[in-house]
């Protein structure tokens, strides 16, 4: 039903504080990918501790230094996650005397048992994900409600309704080789433990994610 839509002759809805998540399928992907994975596994030769943010090291994850969107090997990614900002700055009604800038940009290579705890991106406006490997069962990117006071409690909801979005206290996004999604960056969220039974590095879930600011035009 649309915003503004009659329930019934007198009673109206309106829709207040949404919260959008944006993906896109990059074109080219794969062969993107396969750069994207050698630029990565070089990286984490020369700098095997890497970072450590919501990754769990003792899981095996891997967080590289966070200045990817400086280096020439992601200049092409870098350009498909401007355009993709590009699309939602635009639909969120943004000054557009300011265009999407990226803060910084890193890499995760997560095995068998490694996730990402729950956390938020503070400092920036929009964050995201780009899969470049994800085996099936390599752990889902899911988001919680964030709003506090809607936990407070919960009612009883019939079978239809369990499937309407408005109702849900957490949604799950698949990875897929090739997608980029977007999302607040004050939006909480974890990835699960990668269960993928692919033996060696088939096995391994590979992304880049990102942070987004705005810039005035230059």
């Amino acid at each position: 039903m649309a915003e503004g839509a009659g329930v019934s002759d007198l009673l109206k809805r309106e829709a207040y504080f949404p919260t959008y998540i944006y993906f896109t399928d990059v074109p080219g992907g794969a062969a993107l990918n396969q750069a994207l994975k050698q630029a990565i596994y070089a990286m984490r030769e020369q700098d095997a501790d890497g970072l450590h943010r919501s990754n769990v090291k003792q899981a095996g994850a891997w967080h590289s230094q966070d200045d990817l969107n400086r280096r020439d090997e992601f200049a092409e990614l870098s350009t498909q996650v401007l355009e993709a900002a590009g699309g939602v700055y635009q639909d969120q009604a943004y000054d557009p005397d300011f265009v999407p800038a990226i803060d910084n940009m890193w890499a995760n290579i997560s095995p068998r048992h490694a996730f990402n705890r729950t956390h938020v991106h503070p400092g920036v406006i929009w964050s995201g994900v780009y899969y470049i490997q994800a085996p099936e069962s390599s752990g889902r990117i899911y988001f919680t409600d964030p709003r506090v006071q809607a936990q407070m409690l919960r009612p009883r909801i019939h079978a239809e309704g369990r499937q309407q979005a408005h109702n849900w206290t957490e949604v799950y996004f698949e990875p897929v080789e090739g997608r980029l999604i977007l999302f607040p960056a004050w939006l909480s969220h974890e990835v699960e433990p990668n269960l993928s039974e692919a033996e060696g590095d088939a096995g391994v879930r590979i992304s880049i994610s990102f942070n987004l600011v705005q810039r005035r035009k230059s």
